[in-house]
């Protein structure tokens, strides 16, 4: 019995009372009274029987109360559990958003309104559907990698699938599987499909809007440089020397809105899923070279010192030329623009694990270290970078990891602001059958 709690010492208290005000009236009765005819043996025995009476019942009245006590929490905590059970049941059947449990194999074992709805079937049919089959992604084998990363165990969080429907409605959602146990111990899944479609709509209408208006603007940029060389070519003589910086400046002008033109067309390519690779043999070693040629201007009004290291036993591969060159011209781009004058540059490509990797690293400015989540973003650039280098879309790392993984590769990279970046490129490795063997 604990007598620090107060509900069990307020009625002993009151009981220790009542017996010390009745046990003094038999003192003041003793002492005005003549009690030497009574047995005083019989009278203290009496006297010890009511103390034992009321401690008995003192301790009786706590007993009961602490059983009562305990009894109304495990009716409080039953009641709560059922409640509670009742309510996620509630939850789960009347959520806005689609859940669905399903076994190992893909087969829906239970669905809530939403996720009918999303289907276009009857509560009926749901169950039992195979609910892989009426889900896409827009690489064929993606689809492929989640259901393997279910049965590991691995939950998929955030996946964009395309919903199939009887009435052939285009539906997209983002896909979120989890994987737990039933009460007999069976593997199952529960999944959530939000239905991102008015979304995914808007995303490609302004993806289409970009490369519409890219492609359009294309024709008066090519106008406006043929008009600029021509001024260069026809009587170039009879041009002052400040007329001449002012068409260098046009030249300059028009070949900067012709890059970014270009940036814009190639993430809407991508964004679409328009940019298919077409694989064929591919010299690393001119591919880099030309690079290195179409920025050396840069290079050598800074000073910059640039290492090459390449590697000749794959000096030539099997890869998409136009990817390859957009991830190694933005990644050596970005470490001429931001390395400062007389820096260095190591750039090259070598062998891996059967992979092929590129580096390019610099002792520039760096990535500050609240930058470096977001730098793959589109539109992104670092605060440093915008502070000491104004001139940037924020569109080229964006397309290198969007080349990247079209290529089925991997970027990283490690950086330390005011003294360096170096990035890598891991991608899948295809030697030319001569050099295979």
């Amino acid at each position: 019995m604990s007598w620090s709690n107060n509900q069990s010492k307020k009625p002993f208290v009151q009981s220790l009372l009542t017996f010390s005000f009745l046990f003094a009236m038999v003192i003041l009765l003793a002492m005005y009274y003549d009690f030497s005819q009574i047995d005083v043996g019989g009278l203290l025995f009496l006297t010890a029987f009511l103390c034992c009476v009321f401690i008995a019942k003192n301790v009786y009245d706590l007993t009961r109360a602490a059983q009562t006590s305990e009894d109304l929490k495990k009716d409080v905590a039953i009641d709560l559990a059922v409640s509670s059970d009742q309510l996620y049941v509630q939850l789960y059947r009347n959520s806005p958003v689609p859940y669905l449990i399903i076994d190992t194999e893909g087969t829906v074992k239970s669905a809530n309104i939403a996720a009918v709805r999303m289907f276009g079937v009857t509560q009926a049919k749901i169950k039992g559907m195979e609910i892989f089959k009426q889900l896409h992604c827009e690489h064929e084998d993606h689809l492929d990698l989640l259901i393997e990363k279910f049965k590991g165990g691995i939950p998929v969080s955030d996946e964009m699938v395309r919903v199939k429907q009887p009435d052939h409605r285009e539906a997209w959602a983002l896909l979120s599987l989890f994987g737990s146990s039933d009460v007999a111990g069976q593997c199952i899944g529960l999944m959530t499909l939000v239905d991102i479609t008015k979304q995914k709509k808007a995303e490609d209408a302004k993806s289409e809007f970009v490369s519409l208006a890219s492609h359009q603007l294309r024709t008066p940029i090519a106008g406006m440089k043929w008009s600029a060389e021509l001024l260069l070519v026809d009587n170039p003589e009879t041009l002052t020397e400040q007329q001449h910086k002012y068409i260098d400046r046009l030249q300059l002008s028009i070949k900067r809105m012709a890059l970014l033109v270009d940036d814009f067309l190639r993430v809407s390519r991508f964004e679409l899923g328009t940019f298919h690779p077409e694989y064929k043999t591919v010299s690393l070693t001119d591919l880099f070279e030309d690079v290195l040629l179409e920025l050396a201007p840069r290079v050598e009004q800074k000073k910059i010192t640039v290492k090459k290291f390449y590697d000749a036993s794959v000096g030539t591969v099997i890869t998409d030329l136009n990817l390859m060159r957009m991830i190694v011209t933005n990644l050596y781009s970005n470490a001429t623009k931001y390395t400062r004058e007389n820096g260095t540059i190591h750039i090259g490509f070598g062998p891996k694990d059967n992979n092929l990797v590129i580096t390019v690293a610099d002792n520039g400015m760096g990535i500050p270290v609240e930058d470096q989540e977001e730098v793959f973003s589109k539109l992104f650039r670092a605060s440093n970078a915008v502070r000491n280098v104004p001139d940037g879309t924020g569109l080229g790392l964006y397309i290198v990891r969007e080349a990247v993984t079209v290529l089925k590769g991997q970027i990283s990279f490690t950086t330390t602001e005011n003294i360096g970046t170096t990035f890598e490129v891991i991608l899948p490795l295809e030697l030319p059958d001569d050099q295979a063997k």
